[in-house]
């Protein structure tokens, strides 16, 4: 087996955690799970969390099946198997849910930043003059915005 992805430890890892755990950090996360299944399957954990129902991996798969559509579609079911794998052969440290979180929020950040370059160099040859501050001034304010999260998330002030 292949090493669980940040995104898969921090499933398995919330799977365990307090409700109240999962949902301070829910938010921060959500927006950078890049797999459409784990975005699915942190979707019903919060929802079961904000419920007050339990959210273990018994009551997610339940809840999977029971939503249908694409929430119980095959990249969901994956996700959920692989983050079930982690939990039970890494046994996922309930603890470390932040810590996870902040793995997973940081490549997220990193990628962005790598794609706003890519972007750049494309918009300096396609883009009219005028149109290049107000891009580079949005690209600059969510970067800004994903630092603050991240901070947020490792109890740091942002820079």
């Amino acid at each position: 087996m292949s090493d669980p992805t940040p995104e898969t430890l921090f499933l398995a890892s919330a799977m365990q955690a307090t409700a109240a755990d999962v949902l301070a950090v829910a938010d921060l996360v959500a927006d950078d799970l890049i797999d459409p299944g784990s975005r699915d399957v942190l979707a019903v954990l919060v929802d079961l969390a904000r419920a007050g129902r339990p959210h273990h991996h018994d009551a997610v798969i339940d809840e999977l099946v029971r939503r249908g559509g694409p929430a119980s579609g095959r990249h969901a079911k994956m996700r959920f198997l692989d983050a079930c794998t982690s939990l039970h052969e890494r046994a996922a440290n309930p603890l470390a849910l932040r810590h996870l979180a902040a793995g997973v929020v940081a490549a997220a950040y990193r990628h962005r930043i790598a794609e706003l370059g890519h972007a750049l160099v494309e918009a300096a040859d396609t883009m009219a003059e005028d149109d290049l501050l107000p891009m580079l001034r949005h690209a600059g304010t969510d970067a800004v915005a994903h630092a603050e999260r991240l901070s947020r998330l490792r109890g740091e002030v942002a820079a």
